[in-house]
């Protein structure tokens, strides 16, 4: 993968997983058909992904940019946690049949799930084949 599309593809995870949370607080923290257990799970994940995730992806999508190591070893440990993240949406999901409550949230659901799934891996292997290049 180009250098210059693997920090599109970070930035725009970063603005993505912002906007999630903008929309969670606005409006589906309001929705009174929602489970407490749905509450506690999802008000569990702001931090990480606000204060660890999205930044991190801001940041080494710079790095990327600048072809410096840090921006390839930061891509490979926030990648670690997209695909962490996947995994627990995934379990949740499963656990509560969160997939099977509406059309549009299973959509929804499925879409972010497979997109940690199957971003993580790849940022993990475009940023590992460019280690050994600017060491």
């Amino acid at each position: 993968m180009k250098l210059i599309l693997l920090a599109i593809l970070e930035i725009i995870f970063a603005i993505g997983m912002a906007s999630f949370w903008i929309y969670f607080f606005l409006v589906e923290n309001k929705n009174p058909s929602r489970s407490d257990i749905f509450f506690a799970y999802e008000r569990s994940f702001p931090l990480p992904d606000l204060f660890w995730i999205t930044p991190g992806l801001l940041v080494s999508a710079i790095g990327v940019l600048n072809n410096k190591l840090y921006g390839f070893i930061l891509t490979i440990a926030v990648s670690g946690g997209l695909i962490f993240l996947g995994l627990v949406d995934i379990s949740f999901n499963l656990q509560n049949k969160q997939y099977s409550t509406n059309v549009g949230d299973a959509i929804l659901n499925i879409f972010i799930n497979l997109a940690c799934l199957i971003m993580g891996p790849i940022f993990i292997i475009s940023a590992t084949q460019y280690i050994g290049v600017i060491q």
